[in-house]
């Protein structure tokens, strides 16, 4: 039996992925950071284990990476993300540093970590595939190219995930030559507790349109950008 695992998996994208994979009769490892917000995970059926991790301690990665141990991940999905400000404190002229600091902690450090924990189990999986959930808002050569691109906006969220993004780009390179596909992927703008409830697109569907691109990726394609739809993002 292939298996997954989904960091932020009890909400959002998240539960989605957890859904879609135990669908195809995946073993699904949902981590999740709060432990009291897993009934819809518990409610889904199919072979889930529900693990507990918050992605900026360590002493949860290590937790986790001891748990698993001996154990293959076909594929490893980082989705668990966060907003940060969406008041002028996330803005240039009035940055609250200590706010920046713990985004970069869940969007950036985290996903990080967490890989460099389970690579172990990664490549003892047929897959070998690192699924990373970034953004078009961490794009710098975009910046300017869209309406709602023209303004500073959230500063910490962008940063976040430009340095996320770099951070990806790297882990690419240093694991292809392991036989290791690494995949950055634009969900769109989806309803979420980071997208935002007024967004126009739903999980499932932004999942949907992302697996067959996990599907295919393969460790020649890493360093490469994916919008949901399968265009490419400039870095």
């Amino acid at each position: 039996m292939k298996s997954v695992l989904i960091t932020g998996a009890n909400r959002g994208i998240g539960l989605a992925f957890a859904t879609a994979y135990l669908q195809r009769g995946w073993k699904v490892y949902a981590a999740c950071r709060d432990m009291g917000r897993v009934g819809e995970l518990l409610e889904l059926g199919g072979d889930v284990e529900v693990v507990p991790l918050d992605v900026t301690s360590m002493e949860e990665i290590e937790a986790l990476a001891g748990m698993l141990k001996g154990k293959p991940l076909d594929v490893l999905i980082n989705n668990a993300a966060v907003h940060g400000p969406r008041d002028a404190t996330g803005t240039f002229g009035n940055i609250d540093p200590e706010a920046w600091m713990e985004v970069f902690r869940v969007n950036t450090i985290g996903p990080v970590k967490v890989t460099e924990a389970l690579l172990p189990n990664v490549l003892m999986g047929g897959d070998r595939k690192l699924v990373f959930i970034s953004s078009m808002a961490g794009s710098i050569s975009m910046r300017g190219s869209q309406p709602h691109h023209r303004t500073g906006g959230p500063y910490i969220y962008r940063t976040s995930k430009a340095a996320l993004n770099a951070a990806v780009k790297a882990i690419g390179y240093d694991l292809r030559q392991k036989g290791v596909s690494v995949v950055t992927l634009h969900p769109g703008w989806v309803k979420t507790e980071t997208g935002g409830w007024d967004a126009p697109g739903e999980p499932s569907d932004s999942v949907a349109a992302m697996m067959p691109l996990i599907d295919a990726a393969t460790p020649e394609g890493n360093g490469v950008f994916l919008n949901v739809d399968g265009s490419v993002i400039g870095w």
